[in-house]
Parts: C-alpha cells; sequence; structure tokens
C-alpha cells in the first residue's frame, strides 16, 4: 500500500480506488499540470519479475500510441523508488460490474448500446494489432455521460504465460475465458469476441453462463458445455440477441465473428451473421474435397496384394452381369411402353424441376425499408408497398424508441433482397415503467437503498430546515411516491437539516420601528410591546428585551417581547407610530370551542391561526385599520374597520399553508408579517 500524499514519479496519491490481483489503483493528481488521473501501481510479486515488467512495460508503451473515445488513455508508464506504474486516464462512474450488481438484468436496448461501444473500441484495436485478452465487465467503465471506457488494453498479454491455476492472477476473469485460452493456446481477437459475448449473456440475464466450484471447473466447462439459451432465463431478450450471444461463444475460433465490426453490426441490426451456419474448418473442408479413387469409387488400399485380388473380383463380377444382359437383350413390347413412360416422366419432371428453379433465381429483388422508429401499422404498409412480409420476432423495452414502434430489423435498410422476403422486427414496449417508493421520513442511506431497488437512481440531493422533520430524514420528494416514471430515471431529494436557528439581536438602543424591522427580516415575531417611564431617553426607545441577546431560538416559534421608553405621564397612551404584534394559537381539535367564540371551531387539517393585535396610533380622526392575508387559497381581506386614536385591534387570522399578513392603516402599508 501506499500511504495518501506521497509523490510517486511526480504523481501525488490521493485515494486508493480499487485493488486487484495484478496491482492496485490509486487516483493521484499529475504535479506539473494538475491532471487527476488513474495509476496503476504493479504488486510486489510480479514487480520482482523482471522479463514480466519488462512486457508488462513494452505492451504499456504499445497503447500509448492508441487513441480512442471508448478506450482508457494511458498516458506514461516506468519505474520510480522501486515501484512500476502505469498513468491512465481516471474515469468518474462504476464499472460495468458495479453497475450490474446494483441494477440487475439489464434492458436490450441497454446492453446493445454498451456492446456495441466495445466492439468498436476492439475493432479499433485488433486493427491496429492489439489484442484485449481479457474483456470483463471490471474492465469496462461507464463514465457519467453514458460513454463506455474499456481499460487494460495490451496489459493482459504480459499475463499470456501465466496459467488460470495461479492464485492471484488470471482467477478473477476465468469466467470469460474462451476456451483456446483455457487450452493455454495463443489467443487472438476471437477470443475477444467470445468474452463480449458472455457479457453480454450476463448484462441480460443477471447471471454468467457457466460457473464453478473451482477455477478449473469454470474453465472446464468453457470446453465441454453448452452454455444455457439466454432466452430461458429472460424471455424478454430478442431472438437476434440470443442468436448474437451463442455465436459469439462458438467453442472454435473459426465459428464466431470473423471481426468485431461484423458483431457490432448484428447488435445494431444491420446484418444478420448470427443467422448464418459456420464455416467448415480447414480440416473438414479437406476431408469433404478429397477424391475417392478412380472413377469416383473408394478404393481401399489394403497390403499383400490386396488391392490386386479386390480387382480381379470385380472384374469377374462384371462380367457375369454382362453375361446376364446379353442373355436378357430381346425385350418385348409391354417392356418398351413401360420404358417409354419412365424416360417421359423423367424428363417431365427434370423439365418441372428446372422452371422452378428458374423462377426462384429469377424473383425480382427489392430494396429494404428502414423500418427503426415507424409505428407498427406504417412499417407493415411500407413493407406491402415494397412487396415484403414484415414478421415481429420480439419485443422489447426502449428509452430511445416509442411503444409500438419498431426497434430494429434483421435485413439492414438498403440490403436488396427477393420479392416476398420476410422481414424480422423488434418492436419497441416503450421505456420500462416502474413505481417510485415512497421515502420521505426516512434517512437518506435507507431511501437510496430503497430508490436503487425499485430500478431508480438517487438525483439531486438538496437541504432544507424544517420544524416539522428530524434532522437528517428527507422532507420531500421528485416524482411524488406511486408515480410510474421510466427504470433508470433521477428522484430528487430534499433532506431535512431540523429546525432553524436564528440568534436574537441587540435590540436594546434601537427604536421600536428599527427594531421591529429587525425581527421581521430574521423572521421573528414581535409578541407584546410593554411601555415603562424613562424620563432620560426619547419616547419609544427599547429599553429590555425577551428572549436576552444572543439567545438561540427557531425562527418559526420564537416571539420577542419588547420594552420600550415613554414621558411621564404618557403611560398607557398608543406609541407616535402604529404598533402591531402578533401571536400564533394552536389549532383547537375538533369541536373545540375557541376563546371568545360562541360556535365551536371546525378548522380543516393544515389551518394556521394567528393573533394580530393593532395599536392605532395618533391621527386627526378615525382611520381605516385593514389586515390582508395572502395564502394558498389566494387572496382576501380579513378585517377591515375605522378606530380611533389609541383603540387596540384584536383579529384572530386562519391561514393555509406559506402565509403573508398585511396591515394597512388609511390604505397604507405599515406592517407585513410572515407567521
Amino acid at each position: 500500500m501506499i500511504e495518501t500524499g506521497r509523490v510517486v514519479a511526480g504523481y501525488e496519491i490521493q485515494e486508493r480506488i480499487s485493488e486487484g490481483g495484478m496491482a492496485t489503483v490509486y487516483r493521484a493528481r499529475r504535479l506539473r499540470d494538475g491532471l487527476v488521473c488513474a495509476l496503476k501501481v504493479l504488486r510486489d510479486q510480479y514487480a520482482a519479475d523482471a522479463e514480466f515488467v519488462e512486457r508488462f512495460q513494452r505492451e504499456a508503451r504499445a497503447v500509448q500510441s492508441l487513441s480512442h473515445p471508448h478506450m482508457v488513455q494511458v498516458f506514461e508508464s516506468g519505474q520510480a523508488d522501486g515501484v512500476h506504474f502505469i498513468a491512465m486516464e481516471f474515469v468518474e462512474g462504476p464499472d460495468l460490474k458495479r453497475y450490474l450488481r446494483e441494477r440487475g438484468p439489464l434492458a436490450p436496448a441497454e446492453a446493445v448500446r454498451i456492446a456495441v461501444q466495445v466492439c468498436e473500441v476492439l475493432d479499433y484495436a485488433h486493427r491496429h494489432g492489439i489484442v484485449h485478452r481479457d474483456i470483463k465487465p471490471q474492465n469496462i467503465l461507464l463514465a457519467p455521460d453514458g460513454q463506455v471506457k474499456v481499460a487494460d488494453f495490451g496489459i493482459a498479454r504480459a499475463l499470456a504465460a501465466v496459467t488460470i491455476t495461479q492464485t492471484g492472477t488470471v482467477l478473477g476473469s476465468v469466467q470469460y475465458l474462451a476456451p483456446e485460452q483455457a487450452r493455454g493456446q495463443p489467443a487472438g481477437q476471437a477470443a475477444d469476441l467470445y468474452a463480449v459475448a458472455v457479457v453480454l449473456y450476463e448484462m441480460l440475464t443477471g447471471q454468467l453462463p457457466f460457473d464453478g466450484d473451482s477455477p478449473i471447473a469454470i474453465a472446464l466447462r468453457h470446453l465441454h458445455d453448452t452454455p444455457p439459451p439466454p432466452r430461458r432465463l429472460n424471455p424478454a431478450i430478442p431472438p437476434f440477441l440470443e442468436g448474437v450471444i451463442l455465436r459469439g461463444m462458438a467453442k472454435r475460433p473459426e465459428h464466431r465473428y470473423p471481426s468485431a465490426r461484423a458483431m457490432a453490426t448484428d447488435l445494431l441490426g444491420e446484418t444478420a451473421f448470427w443467422r448464418e451456419p459456420p464455416a467448415p474448418s480447414a480440416a473438414e473442408a479437406t476431408l469433404v474435397a478429397r477424391p475417392q479413387g478412380t472413377g469416383g469409387r473408394r478404393r481401399d488400399v489394403r497390403p499383400d496384394g490386396a488391392a490386386a485380388r479386390s480387382g480381379r473380383s470385380e472384374r469377374r463380377g462384371r462380367d457375369r452381369l454382362r453375361g446376364r444382359t446379353d442373355a436378357g437383350r430381346t425385350w418385348t413390347p409391354a417392356v418398351v411402353t413401360l420404358a417409354v413412360i419412365t424416360v417421359g416422366l423423367l424428363i417431365g419432371g427434370v423439365w418441372a424441376t428446372w422452371r422452378t428453379v428458374s423462377a426462384y433465381f429469377n424473383v425480382a429483388e427489392v430494396e429494404v425499408p428502414r423500418f427503426i422508429g415507424l409505428p407498427l401499422a406504417e412499417a407493415q404498409a411500407r413493407a406491402a408497398e415494397a412487396r415484403l412480409q414484415l414478421a415481429v420476432g420480439g419485443r422489447a423495452y426502449s428509452t430511445e424508441i416509442p411503444k409500438d414502434a419498431v426497434l430494429s430489423q434483421d435485413q439492414p435498410p438498403g440490403k436488396r433482397v427477393k420479392v416476398g422476403r420476410v422481414v424480422q422486427v423488434v418492436v419497441s414496449l416503450g421505456p420500462e415503467l416502474v413505481t417510485v417508493p415512497d421515502v420521505q421520513g426516512q434517512g437518506l442511506l435507507q431511501a437510496r437503498l430503497a430508490i436503487e431497488d425499485a430500478r431508480l437512481r438517487v438525483g439531486q440531493v438538496d437541504e432544507a430546515f424544517s420544524d416539522a422533520v428530524r434532522g437528517g430524514l428527507i422532507i420531500t420528494q421528485d416524482p411524488v411516491p406511486g408515480a410510474q416514471v421510466p427504470r433508470g430515471s433521477a428522484v430528487a431529494l430534499v433532506v431535512s437539516r431540523g429546525p432553524e436557528l436564528v440568534e436574537v439581536p441587540l435590540l436594546v438602543g434601537r427604536s421600536l420601528r428599527e427594531a421591529r424591522r429587525r425581527l421581521e427580516d430574521l423572521g421573528l415575531i414581535l409578541r407584546h410591546v410593554r411601555q415603562a417611564v424613562s424620563p432620560d431617553l426619547e419616547p419609544g426607545i427599547v429599553v429590555d428585551q425577551e428572549p436576552a441577546a444572543g439567545t438561540k431560538v427557531r425562527a418559526a416559534e420564537a416571539e420577542v417581547v419588547l420594552t420600550v421608553s415613554v414621558r411621564p405621564g404618557a403611560e398607557g397612551r398608543p406609541p407616535e407610530a402604529p404598533v402591531v404584534t402578533v401571536e400564533r394559537r394552536p389549532t383547537p381539535a375538533p369541536g373545540q370551542a375557541t376563546p371568545g367564540a360562541e360556535q365551536p371551531t371546525r378548522d380543516p387539517p393544515g389551518t394556521r391561526r394567528t393573533a394580530v393585535r393593532v395599536v392605532v396610533p395618533e391621527g386627526p380622526g378615525p382611520q381605516r385599520v385593514r389586515i390582508v392575508v395572502i395564502d394558498q387559497e389566494g387572496v382576501r381581506t380579513a378585517y377591515e374597520r375605522e378606530h380611533g386614536a389609541g383603540e387596540r385591534v384584536n383579529v384572530l387570522v386562519r391561514s393555509r399553508g406559506y402565509t403573508i399578513i398585511q396591515i394597512y392603516l388609511d390604505n397604507r402599508l405599515v406592517q407585513e408579517i410572515r407567521p
């Protein structure tokens, strides 16, 4: 292990990412430019093998010259302070193995998308003389933008001399090992395609085709056993995909796809190589073409003159047959008639056969239209116009093709086929819909597990203060519980930070108007204003406050009481400016009477009750007091009446949801409260 912070060959180690049988991978920062990369460091057991290290570095240098969008780029390799390393592109996102553990079997469209990108990069590498030799889900990385990145190109070649029985080396890859690799034979391009077929099998079924108690047992199954048909495990797999997998997993390399590009075109539905029978091997072709002796008759070669004796016996047999034929040369009319009829029938059969074969080969050809993306009915009509037949070979989920539209076709667009040819298509079931679970009130970890178990993923996670939900629990989610959404959709969460605590400011020494404005800015409620005689202070100055300055309180619950100065003899007179105080009232239970009310109050659930008290200031005459309420039900006037100076107005305001209460004097807004 290399400790965090250590610098290796100009790379600062930040954290360990993963550990395998051959090397440990670290997240590191390149000091010269700050680039974040993945640093693969060889294990000690390999670093001590000079031959292996030389082969390892040679292969790494060969891959450095390659560049492909789906290939993890190798920046450099070397040795420093006894550490042999390879610096590679760092890919955010899980590898395919982890992705499958979290999601389970993938939809055919998603599995095809991943497999095609792997085939594209393999085709590029094969054309440059590089065979991967260790294709497996752990080497297939999934970037956040959906792009596939294949890692460890060329590195597996350095392990070619290591047998599968050695612990900690190739054991992790034996489930994807081609039969020729299991035999210890050289692995070519076909071995990579075999591994891709096994990975595709695993993506679509959620399990491997072969398993066993030991690596040797698994390798033997690759050599001798036939894989269980994928559609038996997952009937939603289209027939053509099963055909691609089985051809890719053929035991003999020459029976698999001729190239990664051919496999990709089959996956995309542009060709149908999977339908073609495998070509005979060179040995089989030699047996078929070998001559069987003079005149087409087989002659066995035997020692001790056996062939000569056999020849003499054959000649004696022909002489006896010739004698019998000569004896019967006198033909009767009936025999002649029968012979003529037989010859006529033979000629007629040959003529009919010739006409049938000629008619077949002389059938007109038409060009296959593009059916992908078309509604099934429209595709059938277009096939009829082209004098073709359309057959639905299966249905599969797709996030890209609408429901009941053609997802793929076994004959590629533009190909010329005979009139009347049947074109197999796969029809889209649309996105696979899943039900959003209810995670409100759960912890974030528990919610994440429930969401991923529903085949969804956690989206944006925000935090918010809440008086009703304990800190760390989910307040709200989007989409709402029970909604039907496409599989893999994101669920946004809002996590509670608990009640919002604010610090009561120092209000002593401020004017009443300034103190009230400061409380409003913090969301605190001014519940009551007391008066205290103070001959040395201007009237309306705060001389005391409750709670004290610096106290931590909940903004939604705290209520402040202020004491202001008045001149001697002015006690009980209204202040110069209008004073508004409020008080929250609990909602009574159904049937419970409200103090001062003649009838029981039956407020609907969720009703907010706020007591508003207004002291009417001095004025030239009566002033109109109007209280306006704005809440989720709209805007309305809760109270409106004229009052004289010094009168106290007490109003109980009922509201629902987020509330704003505005107090007007003679149509002039004097205060706004958000209880």
